[in-house]
């Protein structure tokens, strides 16, 4: 099952969202060569950072009509790992929800399961304009 997003970078990179609940979300890209950095069947660090943070901010504050419903304030990761395979998966997970602030947590694994990346995050609740008009 999908979950509609209008986000058009996602779409470019292939993040499709698997989940999401109050909890948290799951993200998922397929890796494919354009991606690789310049080790040859490495993911390129900034597209796992992407996958991680794609999942914290929908599992901050799922999309309302496909727009997002949140920004990123701040955002950490720690690669422990070649991200290798045919899989990326992000899962993250509310640390903190507050009224404006949601600190959030991903984890970053390859589709055979192996832990890859952990981030961090801090977000900030928006509404967009063309849902305060």
């Amino acid at each position: 099952m999908g979950f509609e997003t209008k986000n058009r970078f996602n779409h470019y990179l292939g993040i499709e969202i698997k989940r999401v609940d109050d909890e948290g979300c799951t993200a998922v890209l397929k890796i494919r060569p354009e991606l690789y950095n310049s080790i040859e069947g490495v993911v390129h660090g900034g597209v796992t950072s992407t996958l991680a943070d794609v999942a914290m901010g929908h599992g901050a504050a799922p999309h309302v009509d496909g727009v997002q419903q949140c920004v990123t304030v701040e955002s950490k990761i720690s690669y422990l790992a070649p991200a290798k395979g045919d899989l990326l998966i992000a899962e993250s997970k509310v640390l903190k929800r507050g009224a404006k602030l949601i600190t959030m947590e991903a984890r970053v694994t390859t589709g055979d399961g192996e832990l890859v990346a952990v981030a961090l995050g801090t977000y900030a609740r928006i509404k967009p304009k063309h849902l305060t008009d």
